[in-house]
C-alpha cells in the first residue's frame, strides 16, 4: 500500500470513527472503497482484527469481535474479488451475489478463510492474510448473500458473507467467548469473541454495516438516477 493510500485511508478510518451518523440511508448502497465498520445482527459486536496471531490454527492474524465503539480495528475497506480482472471503481454499488474482498484498514490484511479448524467452536478458522499492500489469494474471496428480492448490498440491512473457497458463512456467537479455560491467563483477546466458517446460513451468521464512510453511488453521481 503506498503512503498515499494509508494515508487516504486513515483520514477515513477518522472519520468512521467519530461519525457514526454521517449518511445513514437504507435506501443506499454500500460501494466499492467504502470504509465500514461490520455488525454482528444477533450479538451487536462489530467485527474485529488486531495484530494477535491465533496460537493454534493457522497462526495468521486473528478475527474476533467485540463490543468497543471507537475502535479503529472494527474497520473493513469493501473491495474486489481476488479474480477480478480489474479493480472495482470506487463508488461502484455491490450487488446481490458479488464477491467481494474485506480489507483491514488498520493493517491491510483480508477478511480470510480455509481448511484450518477455528480454536474454540471447530467450525472452520477465519483470519487476517495478506501483505502490506493488500494482496492475498483466493482464500479471501466472500460472496454477499441478501435477503429475497434485493438487488443491491444496502447500508444498514443484514446480508451473510459465503466464503468462496469453502463454502461456508462467516459467524460468531455469544457462546464462543475467550476467557481463561480456552484462552488461558494473559489471553490478549479475553472478553472477545470468535469469528469462524459455518457450515449452514443462519442467524448467527447476519450481518450489517453501520458507522463507516460512504462513497456515494458511481450510478446516481453519474446519471442522477435514484437506484
Amino acid at each position: 500500500m503506498s503512503l498515499h493510500t494509508s494515508l487516504f485511508i486513515a483520514v477515513l478510518v477518522i472519520i468512521a470513527l467519530f461519525d457514526s451518523e454521517a449518511l445513514k440511508d437504507t435506501n443506499d448502497p454500500v460501494t466499492c472503497g467504502s470504509v465500514v465498520k461490520l455488525i454482528h445482527k444477533d450479538t451487536g459486536n462489530n467485527l474485529h482484527s488486531h495484530g494477535i496471531a491465533w496460537g493454534s490454527g493457522s497462526g495468521q492474524q486473528s478475527v474476533t469481535t467485540n463490543s468497543a465503539k471507537t475502535d479503529k480495528g472494527s474497520l473493513w475497506v469493501v473491495k474486489e474479488s481476488s479474480k477480478a480482472s480489474e479493480v472495482c471503481e470506487i463508488g461502484t454499488p455491490v450487488k446481490c451475489g458479488d464477491i467481494i474482498r474485506l480489507e483491514h484498514a488498520d493493517t491491510t490484511k483480508n477478511l480470510h478463510s480455509h481448511l484450518f479448524k477455528a480454536p474454540v467452536s471447530g467450525n472452520q478458522e477465519v483470519s487476517g492474510f495478506g501483505d502490506e499492500h493488500g494482496n492475498g489469494d483466493s482464500g479471501d474471496n466472500w460472496q454477499v448473500v441478501c435477503e429475497s428480492g434485493q438487488g443491491l448490498w444496502y447500508r444498514y440491512v443484514p446480508v451473510h458473507f459465503r466464503h468462496a473457497d469453502t463454502n461456508r458463512y462467516l459467524v460468531t456467537s455469544g457462546r464462543h467467548v475467550f476467557n481463561q479455560q480456552n484462552c488461558g491467563h494473559q489471553c490478549p483477546i479475553m472478553g472477545q469473541t470468535e469469528v469462524s466458517a459455518g457450515g449452514s446460513k443462519t442467524s448467527a451468521g447476519k450481518w450489517l454495516t453501520d458507522q463507516g464512510v460512504y462513497f456515494p453511488s458511481k450510478i446516481d453521481t453519474d446519471s442522477g438516477d435514484e437506484l
